[in-house]
This record gives structure tokens, sequence and C-alpha cells, in this order.
């Protein structure tokens, strides 16, 4: 129930505090990342049990290879299924935004995940575009949270311990 309450605190903090702006972080237009940050948290922390972490963590998948699609297919289509983030059990399903968020607008929020909400420096990380965003939607057959999650478990075996 405090996990409930913790989430459901941190969401109505979002709303009446109003959505990140560009001014609130760097360089990169946080706007559309306040979708996100309803879960996640505007600093991309998360709420441990209920919401993983996102901070630093996608920077890291992002310089994996697959990284990058399965970046794109989670913020598309959502995710699904049992993950382990930070020695943590998550289960549970995130909404895609591919029917909210045009190809443009996926593209931004990944590069102020990436970039914005990450410790260290993005090393060797090109920027999103909606052209990449397209293609990486165009390639997933199942439009669906549970293709992130198969597509996540083939990634944490290919990477093993290099998965953050």
């Amino acid at each position: 129930m405090k996990t409930f309450v913790t989430a459901f605190v941190a969401v109505l903090g979002v709303f009446v505090g109003g959505p990140v702006t560009a001014q609130d972080q760097g360089s990169y237009d946080a706007g559309t990342y306040a979708t996100c940050a309803a879960c996640h948290l505007p600093d991309g922390a998360g709420i441990p049990g209920a919401f993983p972490r996102i901070r630093s963590r996608a920077a890291a998948i992002a310089q994996l290879e697959g990284g990058r699609d399965y970046l794109i297919t989670v913020t598309s289509y959502g995710l699904m299924g049992n993950i382990t983030v930070d020695a943590a059990q998550y289960f549970g399903i995130m909404p895609g935004n591919s029917a909210a968020m045009s190809a443009e607008e996926i593209a931004s929020v990944l590069n102020y995940i990436v970039f914005e909400l990450s410790d260290t420096e993005a090393t060797g990380v090109d920027e999103f575009t909606a052209e990449e965003v397209n293609s990486a939607q165009s390639g997933v057959a199942a439009k669906s949270p549970a293709t992130a999650g198969e597509i996540r478990k083939a990634l944490t075996t290919r990477h093993g311990d290099g998965w953050p």
C-alpha cells in the first residue's frame, strides 16, 4: 500500500506541479517527457518497487548493440513482464506511446532521457531521429508491450553482466 501511495503522490505532483520544461533541465526539450515523468519521476529516479529507474540506465542501454531499437520499442509499444532493475523485481505493464506521440516526439523523449537524465556522458551515442524511430517501428511485427519484453530477455542474455 505504501508503494501505491508513493506512486500516487508522485503522479499527482507531476500534474499539480505542471510538466517538466526545457528550462527545468539542460538543452534537450523535456516537454514530451512529462508523460514518462508521471511514473519514472521528473528526474528519472523512478519509485522502487513500483516504477524502475531510467536515470542513467537508458544511456547505458543505448550504447549496447540492439539497445537503441529496444528503447524505441519500449517507448513506442510499452513493456510487459518480469524485469529486474537495481536488484529489485518489477512486474507490470508500461503502456506504449506510439498512439499519442509522433516519431519526432518519441525521438525527443529518448534524447532527453539519454542525454539529460544520465549522470555520466553518453559516450558514442548519436541523437535519436524521427527516421530512426520510424525504421525501428516498422521492424516490429507485433506492436505490443510483450514484444519489448521478449527483446529485453534476448538483450539481457546477449549482454549478460553488461546489461544495466
